[in-house]
């Protein structure tokens, strides 16, 4: 298990407000700087068979009405493509994410993440907070930290597919061009999830914030 994780940030109230609550902010993937993440390619061509298997008959419907709806989806590909999308835009916008990386001296970082060299870094010793990084926590939904992978080529997934093993895929898997970023992600279902203090061990400046305090 990796041992420290940092967090680029910038500093504002928010910030502020976080770090006084012993709390990590969770943010929404819809709302990340790459548009791409989280949205795996689709295969959105299925037959009868696979639509059955990916798409159980739910609970309020007959049987006919499902054969019904099958149908009309094989006969409307564009609609089928636009309201699958609509269901995972929604599935979304309810997943939230905390993120980290290996190493606090790429300046990529410092510039993207941490306001132009004008925020902080946190250093996060793992190993004084188990619980936080590498134990799951059923009451805010929160999975244990994972790796982010950069795979030059994507795995298709089909668009219905619902299983842990295709939301994985989504969800730790980011185009190659950024694998400078050595990303970690934990995966909850709430804004903010408290950590215990004794595990940031370490809060540091960005250059430009250590100019303007010589300035003043």
């Amino acid at each position: 298990m990796r041992r420290y994780y940092y967090k680029f940030m910038p500093i504002n109230k928010k910030t502020i407000k976080n770090l006084s609550n012993n709390q990590i902010w969770f943010s929404s993937p819809l709302k990340f700087n790459d548009p791409y993440d989280f949205l795996a390619p689709y295969d959105d061509t299925f037959t009868d068979e696979g639509f059955r298997q990916k798409v159980p008959l739910q609970s309020g419907y007959t049987h006919e009405q499902y054969e019904q709806m099958l149908q009309f989806y094989k006969q409307n590909p564009k609609e089928f493509k636009y309201w699958s999308e609509e269901g995972l835009r929604r599935y979304l916008a309810k997943v939230k994410v905390a993120c980290f990386c290996e190493e606090k001296t790429e300046i990529l970082m410092w510039s993207h993440y941490s306001d132009y060299h004008r925020g902080i870094c946190l250093k996060f010793d793992s190993s004084l907070d188990k619980h936080f990084f590498y134990e799951e926590d059923w009451e805010n939904h929160k999975m244990i930290i994972k790796k982010v992978k950069y795979p030059k080529d994507f795995e298709k997934l089909w668009i219905l597919s619902a299983n842990d093993s295709d939301f994985e895929k989504q969800a730790f898997t980011k185009y190659h061009k950024w694998k400078y970023e050595k990303e970690y992600r934990i995966i909850s279902a709430v804004d903010a999830i408290k950590f215990n203090k004794k595990c940031l061990v370490e809060v540091i400046l960005a250059v430009n914030v250590i100019r303007i305090n010589k300035k003043k």
